[in-house]
Parts: structure tokens; sequence; C-alpha cells
């Protein structure tokens, strides 16, 4: 996989790059007898948390989602877990690109793994990123800029290594409660623990600058829009303070 992905990156030959991404994107599929394809597996899991290109780490995304989905009868648990993990902390990326990449995989295979195993990485997750938010709070804002490094004569500021890497953690979490919430786009009316991950993403990243808010006022405005015919239904799920809580972000957010 290594050398095709290095393949994939040769621009001079379209041909070969084709050839390469075709036979990449294939690889899930070969047949592999229960247990044989476990090298396959770690060689993905390897791919997606070492390699140094932005571009190799998204492109693995797409055959991990691919070999979970066709062999989810088949593969261990072990290896169902470790799956989802690696996505899980593929969402600290650095890069942009691969982080909204994989809060789409894991979104499906939140989607599509057995009851059992879903309910627990539902609460194991949802654990995990409300932590990680609540954990990272951003420094309030001076009145004269913005937090971090003031530049001399200017009055604006640099964001410091610490505050980026703050903004990258938070980052991740709101994508990660926004693939939970995701993965059940129609479910009427909505898991009993829906309603708390929406009001912490209207409580405590809403109003974040930049691409956390943004990523917020996008999960909770596609929630609403794919609801509208069962709102009235759903609505019910949610306690009266989490309602206006919502409310008033999404009737912000419409404006915005």
């Amino acid at each position: 996989m290594e050398q095709l992905l290095y393949m994939m990156d040769i621009r001079e030959d379209q041909e070969l790059q084709g050839l390469a991404y075709h036979v990449f994107r294939h690889i899930p599929n070969i047949p592999h007898r229960v247990g044989e394809d476990a090298e396959l597996i770690a060689a993905l899991i390897r791919i997606g948390t070492t390699s140094p290109l932005w571009h190799q780490r998204l492109r693995v995304l797409i055959n991990m989602q691919v070999i979970y989905f066709r062999r989810l009868f088949m593969i261990s648990r072990d290896h169902q877990m470790k799956l989802l993990e690696c996505v899980a902390t593929m969402l600290e990326d650095t890069q942009l690109e691969v982080r909204l990449g994989a809060s789409t995989t894991l979104s499906g295979m939140v989607r599509c793994s057995p009851a059992a195993l879903r309910s627990k990485m539902v609460q194991d997750f949802n654990k995990k990123f409300t932590k990680m938010l609540l954990d990272s709070p951003l420094p309030k804002r001076p009145r004269n800029g913005v937090s971090g490094v003031s530049t001399p004569n200017t009055g604006t500021s640099t964001p410091t290594p610490e505050h980026n890497k703050l903004v990258l953690t938070r980052h991740a979490a709101v994508l990660g409660l926004g693939a939970l919430v995701q993965a059940f786009p129609y479910k009427s009316p909505p898991p009993s623990w829906l309603p708390s991950v929406l009001t912490t993403l209207a409580n405590k990243a809403n109003n974040d600058p930049g691409m956390v808010g943004k990523s917020v006022k996008s999960i909770l405005s596609d929630f609403k829009k794919t609801r509208q015919d069962t709102w009235q239904i759903d609505l019910k799920a949610f306690s009266q303070e989490q309602a206006e809580d919502l409310d008033g972000v999404l009737w912000k957010s419409y404006f915005a």
C-alpha cells in the first residue's frame, strides 16, 4: 500500500497514478479468510497515524471504512475497536482535510456497527470528546486583541503554538461529537444521549472563533434541517432548558 500511495503522487505519469489509485481502492475488496486480514488492518492503522504526508493519511481513511463495512462480521472485536480508535485519533490530525475526513468516516462506522458495539462506542466517545472539550477552554480575549503574543507597534497578535494546539483539540472534540450526532440523522425521536451532546456543543463551543465555531453551527443546523418533518416529535426528547439553548443558537446561526 505504501508503494501504491507513492505511485499516486507521481504527477509526471498520470496513467500510473490512475492505475495505482484503482488498485489501492480495490485492496479492501480482496477476500480473506477469517484472521488473514490482521496485517492489512495493522498497515492501514500504521499509515493513517504515522505517514508524514497528509494526503496519504486521508486516502487510507477510505480503505479503513471499506474494510470495516465489508468485513464487519468477520474481523475480530479487537480489530473493530482498533479501527474505530484509529479514526477517532485522526480527528486530532494537524491537517484540516484529514480531520474532516475522519469525522465523516467515524460517523459512518458508528452508524453501521452492531448494536452492542455501537452503544458502547457512543458512550465511550461521548465521554471522551466531551471531556476533551471541557478540559481545553479557550482563554478569555483581552480587550485590545486576541489571545496570543502581541506584535510590537501593530496592536495585533500572533497565536502561540499552545493556543493553536488548544484550538486543534477543541476542533477534534467538536468533530467527534458531531460524528456521533450525524450517525443517527433520521432516528426519531433521537437517542436519549443526543440532546445533551447538542447542548454541550451549543453552550461550550458555539462562540469559538474560526473553524471550531463554524463546525458547531454546521452540525446544529444540519441536525435541524434533516428533522424538519419530525421536529415537533423530536423536540419532546429535549428538556425545556436544552430546547431553549438549542433554539437560541439555531436562531442566531440562521441569520448569521
